[in-house]
């Protein structure tokens, strides 16, 4: 279960940098649920923005100039999302589970590109990531499933521990090495995805 206190307690404790980092340790995860080209019938221009955010925040986190401004990524959030305040309808099927994807990679780059409310950005970004592994094993095909959600929180914590230590910018190896701690995870993530995708198409 996502411990509100613990989690706040830990953001609390770190930097604006290292804040943004476990960030893109969580989007890192998220965005192994799929990259198929079929993506971007179901949310245009998914792949490319996904792929942008995904490289704007390991630039940051090397201390190198990202290829995309921040403003263009900000504004291709919300052609997507739409603005905050928005009333919208959630898309329905594969497209849900894209735009969960697509939130997560907006509060992160806001983490970023927002440090003066790094600490609720991030936050969002570990309740947001804690909801998405939830609803992977909510519906998963498989029985006996492992518990992704609490899988997910495990990460988060150790992840956050991990970084409390580093400073901006960190080297391509730490990055490297933060990264893969997460591959088991996001394979895990990724396999289940497919089992929804392959339900869904069922259904069609």
């Amino acid at each position: 279960m996502f411990d509100d206190d613990l989690a706040q307690s830990l953001v609390d404790r770190a930097t604006t940098f290292q804040r943004a980092l476990v960030a893109t340790l969580c989007l890192n995860r998220a965005v192994a649920l799929t990259h198929d080209e079929w993506t971007d019938r179901e949310v245009p221009g998914f792949r490319q923005l996904i792929d942008d955010s995904a490289e704007f925040c390991r630039a940051r986190a090397v201390g190198g100039p990202p290829r995309t401004d921040p403003d263009l990524l900000a504004a291709r959030f919300r052609e997507i999302l739409r603005p905050d305040d928005w009333p919208g309808d959630e898309p329905d099927g594969l497209a849900a589970w894209l735009m969960d994807v697509v939130s997560i990679a907006d509060y992160v780059i806001r983490t970023w590109t927002e440090p003066d409310l790094s600490d609720s950005r991030c936050f969002n970004v570990l309740v947001a990531s804690y909801s998405l592994a939830g609803m992977l094993n909510d519906d998963a095909v498989q029985t006996g499933a492992r518990d992704l959600g609490e899988l997910e929180v495990t990460r988060q914590i150790a992840d956050l521990r991990a970084v409390i230590s580093l400073h901006n910018p960190i080297g391509v190896d730490q990055l490297d090495w933060l990264l893969a701690e997460s591959d088991a995870l996001a394979e895990a993530y990724r396999r289940r995805f497919q089992d929804i995708v392959a339900k869904y198409g069922s259904e069609r």
